[in-house]
């Protein structure tokens, strides 16, 4: 009866007394990081499907598609008589535990994208509701307050108990939108200060999580060239200015900050250009150095929003 075990090193087939076949894995750390990572995923390697015709017992459920189940007997198998040293294991975990940290943050980044398409989709219910109940209340000339709703009393033959609980009804579901929106920029704010610390710093969690979700992740972000990342969010003002010859969008969410949008309308293009260099720079740093350099940037920024104002 044959048996088969996968070391982190190779793929032994052995009976009871000894190895009668092996396919060792090349002796370099990533590719061992490799299988190891595809052993974590319950994948199966290459080199176990190669023994596959010889229906070996496996004592792994991952195995089972290729093997057989029974009872496993496990042999002592030395990695360093086949030359796979310790050194050579300690440096292909640190490199599967660096690829298992970049995809757990690329499934952050995912659920960062889906609480930013989240906010916009509440905000725009949000939007719909007070219109509808602004529209509703301005029969009875009351304050457009919204937190007035909760305070109505029947006033004569204006308004009924029927009329005035569904008036609260619907601003009890607004108040509860806003809640969770809330909830979702702290969540956002949380995850953008550990994901993408210097983009935060220079442009804050709301524009540095919806550039984020603009582009797909952080890494994409870091790969778009500044122009890119300047006209990023203004896909639709470029279309109708390809299609219709409209003036060209000079920026696209960096818009939204303060620095943009306060600044005199002939020295916005100036001031975009330069923040998105500036975007670029953090997003790499964040993405591919880890390099600590966000409140530099900003301050870069300032100084360079001072000169061009008094320019």
């Amino acid at each position: 009866m044959l048996y088969m075990a996968t070391k982190w090193f190779g793929v032994f087939l052995y009976d009871e007394k000894r190895i009668k076949d092996k396919i060792l894995f090349p002796k370099d750390a990533d590719e061992i990081a490799k299988r190891l990572y595809k052993i974590s995923k319950n994948e199966l390697l290459e080199e176990e499907i190669k023994f596959s015709e010889h229906k070996p017992v496996v004592g792994e459920k991952r195995l089972l598609g290729i093997g057989k189940d029974g009872k496993f007997r496990e042999i002592k198998i030395n990695a360093e008589e086949f030359g796979y040293g310790k050194n050579l294991l300690r440096e292909a975990c640190i490199k599967l535990s660096i690829k298992k940290i970049e995809e757990e943050q690329k499934k952050r980044e995912k659920r960062i994208v889906e609480a930013v398409n989240a906010i916009e989709d509440i905000n725009k219910v949000i939007n719909i509701l007070l219109e509808r109940v602004r529209s509703w209340y301005e029969y009875f000339s009351f304050d457009e307050d919204i937190d007035r709703i909760f305070d109505l009393e029947i006033g004569g033959e204006e308004i009924d108990k029927e009329e005035e609980k569904n008036l609260k009804n619907i601003a009890k579901v607004i108040k509860s939108l806003n809640s969770a929106r809330d909830d979702l920029e702290n969540y956002i704010k949380m995850a953008m200060e550990e994901i993408a610390p210097n983009l935060t710093a220079l442009v804050g969690h709301s524009i540095a999580s919806k550039l984020v979700s603009k582009a797909g992740s952080i890494d994409n972000l870091a790969k778009m060239p500044a122009s890119t990342v300047q006209l990023l969010g203004a896909e639709r003002a470029l279309f109708r200015h390809l299609k219709d010859s409209t003036p060209p969008p000079k920026h696209g969410i960096i818009f939204q900050h303060e620095m943009i949008n306060r600044a005199p309308r002939n020295k916005r293009g100036k001031i975009a250009r330069f923040l998105a260099s500036k975007i670029s720079i953090a997003a790499r740093a964040d993405a591919f150095t880890g390099n600590i350099m966000g409140e530099k940037l900003r301050k870069e920024m300032e100084e360079e929003y001072k000169r061009i104002l008094g320019g």
